[in-house]
């Protein structure tokens, strides 16, 4: 994680990126419903070492296949699913249980319509992963896993199966509506998903590997959501974390602008079979909410002529910017996603001893705003630095400055190089308990 002095060894450089799937135990889901076949699909890219112990616990994908599927929607049927847990039930694992030592491990959490390639070509985290940059893949094992409830490999809406929101049993059976009812039937909507649940997916993902800790966990947005929800639920495992442009809840105002694309996207005619038209309307307005007016006047300025039969620049970026989310993802994922958004809250932990989330948090903490973000404002991670430190953690604030606003994590990569170097050379924070990690320690978790 710090650079190569003169005479000393130079790490061997890594493999090339690799694309995985895990088929973990069956997943209970925070409102009642019941993940099943629980299929998870993963990215990695480490020193050469990992390799072997990555091909053991999971079915990697060949170089041709994890390139083949940068962004490209899975749709499975019963029987596919069901074949796909086999197989992988199947795989043996003759390698090592844990993770090779040789380097430390960084995970990364993708946000709302993100996939699990972060790095490499088309990763939504290129710039700054790779040899020689902040994230370098021979210094650091770096994995990234598909959010439960997405369209990129991990089961979700998209798969036939997927459970519906009838069967949010925590809260009682779903409402019968009577003739002329107008709100929707539950059975064209996906179970409820919570970051807890998307959190739970992917610490269930680290056991199936043997991955017992974790030296960096970060994301934006959602992403940032599930960073502080893994936190919170294994405070033992994360020794730093960034959760950049997030917050510890959802505000009524993130709540209010997700209601509002749900409806675009629900009253389309076509919905649940092909609601087109309702995801493009959705998407546009969840972009406005990414960006901030300075940056959209500067990439998007009025036109010198006037008409009033042409289209606002402006207005063309939104068609364009619906199409291609159209293009590449899954109308019933993107419900799911958004409502596990609304439902993200740091105080509500669904574990045995519960506890304020922020309470139980162990990580040392860099918390990033993003000074022009208007779903995100930067208090929230200001205030939330300010709480760890009165727990005594370490924790420090950056603000990242875009003229972009939310959407800054994803196109600032000149400002993200550094925080990222930052948040690598935090101290270890306090959750670590050596004994959790000797043979002995390992042994008694995995049996408790």
């Amino acid at each position: 994680m710090r650079p190569v002095r003169p005479g000393q060894e130079v790490p061997p450089r890594a493999e090339t990126p690799r694309v995985f799937d895990l088929s973990l135990p069956d997943l209970p889901l925070e409102a009642g419903a019941r993940v099943a076949p629980h299929l998870v699909r993963g990215w990695w890219w480490g020193p050469p070492e990992d390799l072997a112990w990555l091909q053991s616990r999971a079915r990697v994908h060949s170089d041709e296949a994890t390139r083949a599927g940068r962004l490209r929607v899975v749709r499975r049927s019963a029987s596919e699913l069901r074949d796909a847990a086999s197989e992988l039930r199947g795989t043996r694992r003759t390698g090592p249980r844990r993770t090779p030592d040789a380097v430390p491990t960084v995970l990364l959490v993708h946000a709302l319509t993100g996939d699990m390639h972060a790095g490499g070509e088309g990763g939504w985290w290129e710039p700054v992963i790779g040899h020689g940059r902040p994230l370098d893949p021979s210094r650091v094992r770096l994995l990234c896993f598909n959010n439960l409830g997405s369209c990129y490999g991990t089961f979700g809406p998209a798969d036939e199966g997927f459970p519906q929101r009838t069967d949010d049993t925590r809260f009682g059976p779903s409402p019968v509506l009577p003739k002329g009812d107008l709100r929707l039937d539950e059975r064209s909507l996906p179970a409820t998903l919570t970051p807890w649940d998307q959190a739970r997916s992917i610490l269930a993902a680290l056991d199936a590997l043997g991955v017992d800790e974790v030296a960096l966990v970060t994301g934006g947005s959602l992403g940032g959501m599930v960073v502080l929800c893994l936190a919170a639920l294994a405070p033992e495992r994360f020794q730093r974390m960034v959760p950049i442009a997030t917050a510890e809840a959802a505000s009524a105002w993130v709540v209010g602008w997700n209601h509002v694309a749900r409806q675009a996207l629900l009253l389309d005619p076509e919905y649940p079979e092909s609601p087109r038209r309702g995801l493009e309307l959705a998407r546009q307005l969840a972009t406005l909410t990414y960006r901030a007016e300075a940056g959209l006047d500067a990439l998007q300025p009025r036109p010198q002529a006037w008409s009033s039969r042409t289209l606002y620049p402006v207005e063309s970026y939104l068609e364009h910017q619906g199409a291609k989310l159209e293009a590449r993802f899954d109308a019933r994922s993107y419900l799911a996603l958004l409502g596990a958004m609304d439902h993200h809250d740091l105080t509500r932990v669904p574990t045995a001893n519960g506890g304020p989330g922020v309470g139980r948090i162990r990580a040392s903490t860099l918390t990033v705003g993003i000074d022009r973000d208007v779903l995100f404002p930067p208090e929230h991670m200001k205030n939330l630095s300010r709480r760890l430190r009165a727990q005594g953690l370490h924790a420090e604030h950056a603000v990242l400055c875009s003229v972009h606003g939310h959407d800054g994590f994803l196109i600032e990569w000149d400002a993200l190089a550094p925080l990222l170097i930052r948040a690598l050379a935090l101290p270890a924070g306090l959750g670590r308990d050596d004994r959790l990690f000797s043979p002995a320690g390992v042994r008694a978790r995995k049996t408790s």
